[in-house]
């Protein structure tokens, strides 16, 4: 009865240590975490901006704009939906465009246009803007943290490689002989 207590303990323990070990590796970055409880959406901020003004959200997608002024910087993002890591998908698809006020200063010659962020912060309310000339209401976000994501590498073309061929091999041997490097088949001469 001891032994087998000791097994299920060893046993439980062992699991235990497998399953810390792989929360380990994939997890959000702890500039981001804890992850709010509830995620909201920028359509349920819009509903009503005075009922979540400053509750956390964590957003992320691609940065459109930015602009430093002497109170700190402002982010434009377009919205796009995030993995299990916090990272923004690469889609076509976005939630819609939101601000962020963040009160450091971010270099916009490493936060520029087209790369991607994460923005863990507070619903700030709403504000009127524009893109190009078209009206938009900004859900806009005051930041207590802005993660950068590293560039994605270029996408690859895939090469066709028929697996049957052998560059060295020739069926009539090797191409050397009386006429050089090229060697005329057997029933040319």
């Amino acid at each position: 009865m001891n032994q087998q207590a000791s097994s299920i303990a060893w046993r439980g323990l062992l699991v235990a240590a497998l399953l810390a070990f792989l929360g380990g590796c994939a997890g959000v970055p702890a500039n981001l975490a804890p992850l709010p409880a509830t995620a909201l959406e920028r359509d349920q901020v819009l509903d009503d901006p005075a009922a979540v003004k400053g509750e956390t959200v964590v957003w992320g997608g691609v940065i459109a704009s930015i602009e430093n002024t002497s109170g700190g910087t402002r982010l434009e993002v377009v919205g796009r939906e995030l993995d299990r890591q916090g990272r923004p998908r690469e889609s076509d698809r976005s939630a819609g465009r939101f601000r962020v006020v963040s009160g450091g200063f971010l270099d916009p010659q490493i936060y520029k246009e087209g790369r991607e962020v994460t923005v863990r912060g507070a619903i700030h309310g709403t504000e009127e803007g524009s893109i190009g000339d078209y009206a938009y209401t900004f859900v806009t976000l005051q930041a207590d943290s802005v993660h950068l994501w590293p560039r994605r590498p270029p996408p690859r073309e895939r090469a066709y490689r028929d697996p049957f061929y052998d560059p060295f091999y020739d069926p009539w041997g090797p191409r050397y002989g009386l006429y050089g490097r090229y060697h005329p088949h057997p029933w040319y001469w």
